[in-house]
């Protein structure tokens, strides 16, 4: 049986937290309500949730400060939630670290498929950490920050290589034809002397280093393109 998604709710407006309390109670989640910035990040931080989701403006401390602290601490999802639309407040956000960003004028079908993709994301990535063994538990990926760990540490990255690790990483496991990574990482086809994503590939291999037995996370399958191993 799949475990109920434990939500904390942090918004200073009660008969909003209400509605939305029930409505997501309705849709198969838990939900703790908190009104305050100082109480919604004590919680965040000492209880186990799923999911936090935030509002920008709150009483005694922001919305944004309480994103800023969370992110200090580990990657705890939080979703946004803004009574303006401004692009600013937006773009802090996400730059801070916000999973997503949603008017609370939004539909509220709309925010429930939010959170469930956001949960689906973070599951697979727990489960793909859970079966990795020690050679490759410790590579994770941060879409929402386009940024990657491996063992603890930041990996250098351009955008071009996190888009083909990311790529990888969602297929662990399972080769990945270069035809079809050339069009979702380079968004084109690549010719028959093109080697651009190989010089990709190549310089990954790199940052990743080898595994512990001297094999690379990366691996050529021949006829059928690349694999990132976990074993």
């Amino acid at each position: 049986m799949e475990q109920v998604p434990q939500l904390l709710l942090v918004d200073g407006d009660p008969v909003l937290c209400r509605t939305l309390a029930e409505y997501l109670h309705g849709h198969g989640f838990s939900v703790t309500v908190k009104y305050d910035g100082e109480t919604g990040l004590h919680h965040a931080m000492e209880d186990a949730y799923d999911l936090v989701i935030l509002d920008v403006m709150l009483p005694e401390l922001s919305g944004i400060e309480v994103l800023r602290r969370i992110r200090q601490q580990g990657e705890l999802p939080v979703v946004m939630l803004a009574a303006s639309s401004d692009d600013v407040e937006r773009i802090v956000g996400l730059e801070l670290g916000a999973d997503d960003y949603l008017s609370k004028s939004c539909n509220l079908r709309e925010l429930v498929a939010r959170l469930h993709s956001i949960l689906r994301r973070t599951r697979r990535q727990m489960a793909i950490e859970r079966k990795s063994g020690n050679d490759t538990a410790g590579l994770s990926i941060f879409p929402a920050e386009r940024r990657a760990t491996w063992r603890g540490k930041p990996l250098q990255l351009t955008s071009t290589e996190f888009n083909l690790l990311e790529a990888l990483f969602n297929y662990s496991g399972h080769a990945v034809s270069k035809a079809e990574l050339a069009i979702s990482v380079l968004g084109r086809e690549i010719g028959q002397y093109d080697r651009s994503l190989d010089m990709h590939i190549s310089n990954l291999r790199k940052k990743l280093g080898k595994l512990g037995d001297g094999r690379s996370p990366i691996q050529t399958v021949t006829g059928a393109g690349y694999q990132l191993i976990h074993k």
